[in-house]
């Protein structure tokens, strides 16, 4: 068989395959995805922004209505047919960056991130900065150097 035969009978492969669809027809049921899920989701998307850290949100949020935030996200589902969620983020911010700004990040990143990945419609993604950081988390290998030199001496 010559390149141009193999090249046919891929085609044909492909040609079947692309017009082969499974009808849904008749199939009833709902899909519902976990709050847990859609929380994983958003802590996702908000670790995404740079110069942002999941805080914790404080006594006050965790006295209303809904569940309880963790990791600096909490999630409100709505029910009906075509569920909306309400994200409230509370983050610190790096210092130097432009609060507004980097809230709008926040704001974009998240409901793309939900609504990319479940379908459901993102009613608001509410952001309370709880804080200011001046240093970003140090890395690993900075925070190993700092064990071994607790002083912060340069040897040469």
């Amino acid at each position: 068989m010559d390149n141009n035969e193999e090249f046919e009978n891929s085609a044909a492969e492909v040609e079947i395959s692309e017009t082969h669809t499974v009808d849904q027809t008749g199939l009833e049921g709902k899909i519902r995805i976990s709050e847990d899920v859609i929380s994983q989701l958003a802590i996702k998307a908000l670790t995404s922004v740079e110069g942002i850290q999941p805080a914790n949100p404080g006594l006050m949020a965790n006295l209303r209505m809904g569940r309880k935030a963790a990791n600096g996200v909490r999630i409100v589902i709505s029910d009906g047919d075509t569920p909306e969620i309400q994200v409230d983020t509370y983050v610190s911010v790096r210092y130097s960056l432009r609060i507004p700004d980097i809230c709008w990040d926040v704001q974009e990143a998240v409901k793309d991130q939900i609504e990319r990945f479940t379908g459901y419609t993102v009613k608001s993604v509410n952001v309370y900065v709880q804080g200011i950081t001046f240093t970003d988390k140090p890395t690993d290998s900075e925070e190993s150097a700092s064990q071994d030199n607790p002083a912060g001496v340069e040897n040469i």
